[in-house]
């Protein structure tokens, strides 16, 4: 069959068909180009009206954006306008154009590449595609260096949106409900900005594809599968034909979907969950509610120290903090403290690399190390609780004595914003996270210590089995239906319920529908997941009995390995409840009580 598959990162599900818009791309010299003495001053004017340009755009811009989708979703352009005035990155761009008698081209893609290897060098995903916000301001003053620019022609069709990368800017100018019915990149992951805006305006995206800008053509027909992350090239009619039906299955499918989210959160034996979401960004919370989140599970604050090069404020942290919990109202925002070191690292913290990172100086370790950046954080958490729906949660606990250390900075923190006169909500909720075997294992120890622990089976499952998931060579031993994790984690929820305390599972597993169900009948109530997830667990948990789940995790304790288990599981669901898994169905069409 003479068509390409293409296999990326699906990060916006759904599927699209249609022709490809390829948007020019802006590519940096490589060519450092020598000016004379008497051309410098003249050389430097340039560089400020292309600056002075760009400033306008961004205003524009931004402008434009808060008017279409509101004030959140522009903040990104603050933080562009923000790049753009920074005196060190001015200063540096004028010491290449003066020093090196260099054109403006030249210190443009001087900066980018310095800073593109700064990012380059961190480890975090997330951290990494952050380095888009720079590159795409550099990127505009580039364009704005030639005087007579010809506009670009706006598209006017339906079009598939094909290119090598989006920075911010673009993707908030180029996508549009109306116009762009999927997006395929070279570049790009989950958390790029791309993926969090294609999420948010509904539109089918698969990142990561490497090298479609050079397999395309514009023009060209390609089918978009967001969910399964392909792209397929020039597809013959019958596989047109095949894909078509898929993508009504899938809309009707989101559809229900879309009304599961208004829908209240119980079993159908009337057993009430609750589903919440973890984020990244504020812009998120929004986002997260209208999909049926019932406050913010996880919050992690690391983007935080991102968007600078210095460390942040205690006013940076608090402004976003109590702008989270404002946008969370009436409903909770549980926020993560620092969860950095390890394979997690930030060039302002000066983190030394170790032999062995995920088991190092990392998340409570590295807060307990550096008090006065833990101090700054939990002062501006404890000012935004004057809300009064704020939680904190403390990463990667090990010991009781690491709660007891931070209990004691934390009340010092309270008497401290007391003697200020500073409000905060005094019955603040304390957590920790349980993401380390022996926090599990003393669970029941820990539980007197806290208000409420948070399970993270991401972490939690590769430190008790022992493997890397991320290793090619053993990631099948990641196994979330192992027995002995099935067992670890039910003692987990038993000993907060009996403590008579929150429990939250904040994993991948909360995310997977058997696996959510499994937890169901576990005991465990409150779910927190990537905000796209909820509607299809909520819909699941609702299409079931609880009584059947807690039937079903039972079973699953005598059963002897992984494979077992998701058998066992799967085929008791099909038997009992099949709805759960059926799509297009129409909600009426789920048994009733």
């Amino acid at each position: 069959m003479d068509m390409t598959r293409l296999r990326g990162t699906g990060v916006s599900p759904g599927i699209a068909m249609g022709e490809v818009l390829l948007p020019k791309r802006v590519v940096f010299t490589s060519r450092k180009e020598i000016i004379a003495d008497d051309q410098v001053e003249a050389e430097l004017a340039r560089l400020r009206r292309a600056i002075d340009r760009t400033r306008e755009e961004l205003v524009r811009i931004r402008d434009g954006v808060r008017e279409k989708a509101g004030p959140d979703s522009s903040l990104i352009f603050e933080a562009h306008l923000l790049i753009l005035e920074d005196p060190a990155l001015l200063a540096g761009l004028d010491g290449v154009i003066s020093g090196e008698k260099a054109r403006a081209e030249w210190a443009l893609s001087k900066a980018n590449m310095r800073f593109e290897r700064l990012f380059e060098s961190l480890t975090d995903d997330y951290f990494r595609q952050r380095k888009s916000d720079v590159s795409d301001v550099l990127k505009r003053v580039y364009r704005n260096l030639e005087n007579n620019r010809e506009a670009e022609k706006a598209p006017d069709k339906p079009h598939i949106l094909v290119a090598h990368e989006l920075l911010p800017s673009e993707a908030a100018l180029r996508l549009s409900k109306e116009l762009t019915l999927g997006v395929a990149l070279d570049m790009g992951g989950q958390t790029s900005h791309t993926a969090i805006l294609a999420r948010s305006l509904g539109i089918p995206a698969v990142l990561g594809l490497r090298d479609i800008t050079r397999q395309v053509r514009e023009g060209e027909f390609v089918i978009i599968d967001g969910t399964d992350g392909e792209v397929i090239l020039d597809p013959p009619p019958a596989v047109r034909r095949e894909f078509q039906a898929k993508k009504e299955k899938y809309e009707n499918y989101r559809r229900e979907l879309q009304k599961t989210a208004k829908l209240k959160s119980e079993t159908l034996d009337r057993v009430r969950f609750i589903p919440q979401a973890n984020i990244e960004l504020p812009e998120e919370v929004a986002l997260s509610l209208s999909m049926g989140a019932e406050g913010v599970g996880l919050f992690r604050s690391e983007f935080i120290y991102l968007r600078r090069e210095s460390l942040p404020t205690e006013e940076d942290h608090f402004e976003i903090y109590a702008r989270l919990a404002r946008g969370a109202q009436p409903y909770p925002v549980t926020i993560r403290t620092l969860d950095i070191g390890g394979e997690k690292s930030l060039p302002q913290l000066n983190i030394e690399k170790e032999p062995n990172p995920a088991l190092g100086l990392r998340a409570v370790r590295f807060s307990l190390r550096n008090r006065d950046l833990f101090r700054i954080q939990l002062r501006a958490i404890l000012r935004a609780s004057a809300a009064g729906n704020v939680r904190i949660l403390v990463p990667m606990v090990t010991e009781v004595d690491e709660i007891l250390e931070v209990k004691d900075i934390f009340e010092d923190v309270k008497r401290g914003l007391r003697r200020k006169g500073e409000a905060f909500d005094e019955k603040i909720p304390l957590g920790i996270m349980i993401e380390v075997p022996a926090a599990a294992a003393l669970a029941d120890v820990m539980l007197k210590e806290v208000d409420f622990v948070s399970i993270g089976t991401n972490d939690l499952i590769q430190y008790y089995l022992a493997v890397d998931r991320s290793n090619e060579y053993v990631s099948y031993l990641y196994k979330p239906f192992h027995p002995a994790v099935i067992r670890l984690i039910r003692s987990v929820i038993q000993a907060a319920r009996q403590a008579g305390k929150d429990v939250v599972v904040c994993g991948e597993m909360a995310a997977d529908t058997p696996s959510a169900i499994v937890l169901l009948g576990l005991g465990l109530r409150t779910f927190s997941m990537n905000p796209i997830f909820i509607p299809r667990v909520k819909k699941a948990l609702r299409s079931i009995e609880c009584r059947t789940a807690a039937k079903i995790a039972e079973e699953t304790l005598k059963l002897r390995s992984a494979q077992d288990i998701e058998e066992y599981v799967t085929e008791e669901i099909l038997l009992r409840h099949p709805q759960v898994f059926l799509t297009g169905q129409p909600l009426e069409a789920a048994p009733k009580k």
